[in-house]
C-alpha cells in the first residue's frame, strides 16, 4: 500500500509539473476576450482597462464545491468591491443552466457561460484526474461539498462540464497585466479572500 501512494505521489508530482510550465505568470498581459454574460450583456475585457478585475474560473453550475464558493464571494462581494475590485465569473456550463442555477439569486457581477471552453483555453484553466481523486480525502473540500449541497436548495441542474476541472484565479491591475495568477491544488482550492480584501 505504501508503495501505491508513493507511485500515485510521483505521478501527481510529475504532472503537476508539466501543467504549471504551461501556466499563465504574473506580469503577463491578462488574455483579452469578449463573451456573452448570463443575462445577455457582451463583456469585453478591454473594457475594464483602468479598473482592477478579480476573475474568477469555476467548474460548472452543479458543482457543489463550486456552489459554497461562489456564496463565499457574494458574503464578501461588499468587501471585494471596497477592494477596488470588478468580479468577472467564469463556469464550464451554459448560459441556460446557469440561469437555473441563479434563479432567485442576486448576483451583483457577471456570470459567463463558456461550454465552449474558448476562456479556459486562453487562461490554461487546468484539469487533472489525480487532483480531483486526491480532493476526495481533502476535509476541507468535503465539508464544503456538504455546505454547497445545502444551499442549492433543492435545485436539480445537470452536470455540463469536466468532472476533472480544476479552478484557478486571476487578479488583474488597471493597465490589464496579472498581478495574481493562482490555480487550484484540488477542486476546491481557490485564492484566500486575504489575498484581494486588503
Amino acid at each position: 500500500m505504501k508503495h501505491f501512494i508513493k507511485i500515485i505521489g510521483v505521478v501527481i508530482a510529475f504532472s503537476f509539473q508539466f501543467a504549471t510550465a504551461q501556466r499563465i505568470n504574473v506580469n503577463d498581459k491578462a488574455p483579452t476576450f469578449t463573451a456573452i454574460d448570463v443575462s445577455g450583456t457582451k463583456i469585453d475585457l478591454e473594457k475594464y482597462k483602468g479598473k482592477k478585475v478579480f476573475l474568477a474560473f469555476f467548474r460548472y453550475a452543479s458543482c457543489p464545491v463550486c456552489n459554497f464558493r461562489m456564496h463565499d464571494i457574494l458574503e464578501n462581494y461588499d468587501q471585494i468591491k471596497a477592494s477596488g475590485y470588478e468580479i468577472i465569473a467564469v463556469y464550464e456550463s451554459t448560459n441556460e443552466t446557469l440561469n437555473k442555477f441563479l434563479k432567485d439569486e442576486n448576483v451583483p457581477f457577471p456570470i459567463i457561460g463558456d461550454s465552449e471552453l474558448v476562456l479556459y483555453k486562453k487562461y490554461r484553466v487546468e484539469k487533472s484526474f489525480w487532483r480531483t481523486i486526491s480532493s476526495i480525502f481533502d476535509k476541507k473540500v468535503t465539508s464544503n461539498k456538504t455546505k454547497g449541497k445545502e444551499l442549492f436548495k433543492g435545485k436539480k441542474l445537470k452536470k455540463d462540464g469536466n468532472l476533472t476541472r480544476i479552478p484557478a484565479d486571476f487578479l488583474i491591475d488597471e493597465s490589464g497585466i496579472i498581478t495574481t495568477a493562482y490555480y487550484g491544488t484540488d477542486i476546491g482550492d481557490h485564492l484566500p479572500f486575504e489575498q484581494i480584501i486588503k
